[in-house]
């Protein structure tokens, strides 16, 4: 029964991590950059809690009516991928 559940669990971070870059606008294919980690740290380190909590987040998520995501991907002048908060 904790196999099952330590699998569960471990999908479900594995699925958050996959959600959260694509609904910021990241393909899923290939590592992200250490560039793009430090020049992203708050979604960064929003996406560690969303991974390590899932569970609440989703519960909180389905609460809240499913909103958009405010974060998005931009294409800096030399290439690499930022993600900030959307500006309205």
């Amino acid at each position: 029964m904790g196999l099952v559940l330590t699998a569960i669990y471990l999908v479900g971070m594995i699925t958050s991590a996959g959600v959260g870059r694509f609904r910021a606008g990241i393909s899923q294919g290939g590592r992200m950059s250490i560039l793009t980690i430090v020049r992203s740290m708050p979604w960064f380190l929003n996406q560690m809690a969303s991974m390590l909590l899932w569970p609440a987040f989703l519960g909180t998520w389905l609460a809240r009516g499913r909103p958009k995501t405010p974060w998005q991907a931009i294409t800096t002048g030399d290439g690499t991928i930022m993600i900030r908060r959307k500006t309205r």
